[in-house]
């Protein structure tokens, strides 16, 4: 993320004399804190922030009832309640991607909204709990925490997308509702560039760092799910370098499509704009002659060996999303451990428990 002539400016470092991976290793955390477009509670020093798996089909093996269409947030209305009911799963479940090496985890909050829970009341107390359980479980192994901004209807779905009113009243009661528990908003599976656009446009106005992820088609055109081109996608959310959008990624899609699409957007955002990608290890649709839900062609070590490939060509945040499990993210932090220059990163930071009464984000 830094530019040859950021690390000029800095009076300790001399680029000329070694490469930026060696520079970014020997600067202090200090030196890089004070760095605009640095921002080292994102990411850790030494190179690639492991992301959690998914939630809901984790809480499924837990026992939490999913059944419905692929795609539909009703499919998981049990795992909304289960910030209520069943608060102890979801907390296990974090607890498990963090003792697999993740180091951010997100909110168990992606089906908290009106759509799936219906009464406006119950909508923000699922949140609030999803939010707490989150920040306990992070707190306690000095993780981070994402806040969720899901699709508000359907996800894969662009022609479900809300209208824009709709959008802007709702993004903006999930955003400030989830924000407080969160160290970043992450605006993910979204479908269309106006979509992500609401969402950021929301999660902006919080004052917290914003990470946003689309969903793409799975007919390897390289294309968000609405068949706009990521070059469109990212045009509509008029980035800036050092600006409060620190990240764009990929996510709930197929591995083959993010590795597709990953160059694409690496071109397209500015410099300071950090890359990554969390597929899903599900099948979208029945594939005839499986009897199983879940990739048989597609082991953690294979996940981790793709990922790993990812993070040598410039992604730095990367994890898993539907029917990537625990035993991927191990896979995946062990993988990036193994390689110099993609070590797994810890995110370097106090709990946001801590660092609000110093006047930190």
């Amino acid at each position: 993320a830094l530019s040859y002539s950021t690390l000029k400016a800095i009076p300790s470092v001399q680029p000329k004399m070694a490469g930026l991976s060696a520079v970014v290793e020997a600067l202090s955390y200090s030196t890089l804190d004070a760095i605009p477009i640095f921002h080292p509670e994102m990411a850790g020093l030494s190179g690639v922030v492991v992301l959690d798996g998914g939630m809901g089909h984790l809480l499924r093996q837990k026992g939490v009832e999913i059944k419905g269409e692929i795609g539909s947030l009703e499919r998981f209305l049990g795992v909304a309640m289960a910030n209520i009911d069943l608060p102890h799963l979801v907390r296990e479940a974090h607890e498990d991607y963090l003792r697999a090496g993740a180091n951010v985890v997100t909110t168990n909050s992606y089906a908290c909204v009106p759509r799936v829970v219906g009464d406006a009341e119950l909508v923000l107390t699922t949140i609030r709990a999803a939010g707490t359980i989150a920040r306990e479980a992070a707190d306690a192994h000095k993780a981070m925490v994402a806040g969720c901004l899901p699709p508000l209807n359907t996800s894969y779905r662009a022609d479900k997308v809300a209208d824009d009113d709709e959008l802007q009243r709702e993004y903006a009661v999930i955003a400030e509702t989830i924000a407080p528990y969160s160290d970043v908003l992450l605006c993910e599976t979204m479908s269309s560039a106006r979509e992500a656009a609401a969402a950021v446009r929301a999660a902006k106005a919080t004052g917290k760092p914003v990470w946003v992820s689309w969903a793409l088609s799975e007919d390897m055109s390289g294309n968000l799910v609405s068949g706009e081109s990521i070059a469109e996608a990212v045009e509509a959310l008029h980035l800036e370098p050092n600006g409060p959008v620190k990240a764009c990624m990929f996510n709930c899609c197929s591995p083959e499509a993010i590795s597709l699409a990953l160059p694409r957007l690496r071109a397209a955002v500015p410099l300071g704009v950090a890359t990554g990608g969390y597929a899903n290890g599900f099948h979208i649709v029945k594939v005839p002659g499986s009897s199983s839900e879940y990739r048989e062609d597609f082991t953690p070590e294979d996940y981790a060996e793709l990922c790993a490939e990812w993070a040598a060509d410039g992604s730095t945040i990367l994890g898993g999303c539907c029917g990537i499990f625990p035993v991927h993210i191990a896979a995946l932090a062990k993988r990036l451990k193994s390689t110099p220059g993609t070590a797994e990163s810890s995110p370097n930071c106090e709990p946001l428990s801590c660092r609000s009464s110093k006047g930190g984000a």
